[in-house]
């Protein structure tokens, strides 16, 4: 099926919300999901693999293991990257800032392609910026152009024997010279993007547990029926 950026975006929010973000986080967090769509990187096929890992653990907290001026290294407890993305990715900028460059480390965390639009965001605030992953078969790698909101992206084989940890490592260096992001492509946003039906109907559930929340409270209020204290 094919649907347009503005209704992923609110579907994604929604559903955000469903699973108990908060209201700041899940419009974070969709426009996150559109930004991956508008790359070509499959925003809400991510977002489908990290659904389990953002229902079952959500109350899971995720760790603060180690801070100096430039490295921040965090366990996210077998977490979706997305439960701490936001922050740590803001906190690993400021560092950058100030000291000209700064290291992230996200352990044990999952769905780390998930990371690159809050990155994408610190390649335009002048950073340049390199991300490195690897799972069971490939090694990947993102590098932002400072300026540039697309990475260029590159997979490389990995032996078999190897363990992967499912961790990420983030690079964050200024430069003296930002580039000129080019447009995002008007023919892609007109067309929409297709997306899998399983997986819009699984967000539209996620989506529908608003509307119960809210149904429950407006039984218990009634409209028009004044506060409990009347």
């Amino acid at each position: 099926m094919r649907v347009s950026l503005n209704e992923i975006q609110v579907m994604c929010r929604k559903a955000f919300e469903g699973m108990g973000f908060a209201p700041g986080d899940c419009e974070d967090a969709a426009e996150l999901v559109g930004w991956l769509q508008l790359q070509g990187l499959d925003g809400v096929g991510a977002l489908e693999k990290a659904l389990l890992y953002l229902q079952a653990e959500a109350a899971q907290p995720y760790a603060l293991s180690h801070e100096d001026d430039a490295l921040l290294v965090i366990d996210a407890k077998g977490q979706s990257v997305l439960r701490c993305a936001a922050t740590v990715v803001e906190l690993a900028v400021a560092k950058a800032m100030r000291s000209g460059q700064a290291e992230l480390r996200i352990h044990h965390c999952h769905n780390r392609l998930l990371l690159l639009g809050y990155l994408s965001r610190a390649a335009v605030q002048g950073l340049h910026v390199q991300a490195r992953w690897e799972d069971a078969r490939q090694c990947h790698l993102a590098d932002f152009t400072a300026g540039i909101q697309r990475p260029a992206l590159l997979s490389e084989a990995r032996p078999a024997a190897d363990t992967a940890e499912q961790g990420i490592r983030v690079l964050f260096s200024r430069h003296g010279q930002t580039a000129t992001a080019p447009a995002n492509p008007q023919s892609t946003l007109q067309q929409g993007f297709t997306v899998n039906e399983h997986t819009w109907q699984r967000l539209k559930q996620l989506a529908e547990h608003i509307l119960v929340e809210s149904t429950d409270a407006s039984r218990r209020h009634g409209a028009g029926g004044g506060s409990d204290a009347d």
